[in-house]
């Protein structure tokens, strides 16, 4: 029961960790550049969108003297032409870095989950309760609401096939852990 318990706890922090609060920043200027050129955002996240691409923001301190934003984007670039060499198959963009106030903000796009998991190498799924039974992502949880105290099994779950499922990897404070959200 107290492993249930901490593990709605968890399953809560995930869910804010995944649709964290954030401020959308508008560059000087009135450049009549791509939308994604044009803001930053002030907190790391994770977007995925209806057709199953990824997109993920990295906020980062970047004060030392020894930092690069040449080096940095040099690197990232280096990093995805390397992996999408060794994967044809993905679909990995650097759309954007931005230095402002000895803060990085590094935006990338992924074609799809299986992307992003490889590239970052993390354990991690965004699609339907059914692919993800599929894949073999372990689905023996309970799962309880917020609101009137439901229980969701395993078995109640997998009844929901069709509605989508987040799978991450979540670091919270110095601790990892993987969790449902």
């Amino acid at each position: 029961m107290r492993i249930g318990k901490v593990r709605i706890i968890m399953i809560c922090l995930c869910i804010l960790g995944l649709t964290a609060c954030g401020e959308v920043i508008q560059e000087e200027g009135g450049n009549n550049k791509e939308a994604t050129d044009e803001i930053a955002s002030t907190v790391s996240s994770l977007s995925i969108e209806k057709n199953g691409c990824i997109t993920s923001t990295i906020v980062e301190s970047f004060g030392e003297s020894y930092y690069d934003e040449d080096g940095l984007k040099s690197m990232i670039e280096s990093d995805i032409s390397q992996y999408t060499s060794a994967h044809e198959t993905a679909q990995i963009k650097l759309k954007n870095i931005k230095v402002k106030d000895s803060m990085v903000n590094v935006l990338i796009e992924y074609g799809g989950y299986q992307d992003y998991a490889g590239f970052n190498k993390e354990n991690f799924f965004a699609g339907t309760i059914r692919d993800a039974n599929t894949a073999g992502f372990d689905l023996n949880v309970t799962l309880k609401s917020v609101s009137d105290s439901t229980e969701i099994s395993k078995s109640k779950l997998l009844e929901m096939g069709d509605n989508h499922i987040v799978i991450a990897n979540v670091e919270i404070g110095r601790a990892s852990c993987r969790e449902r959200v």
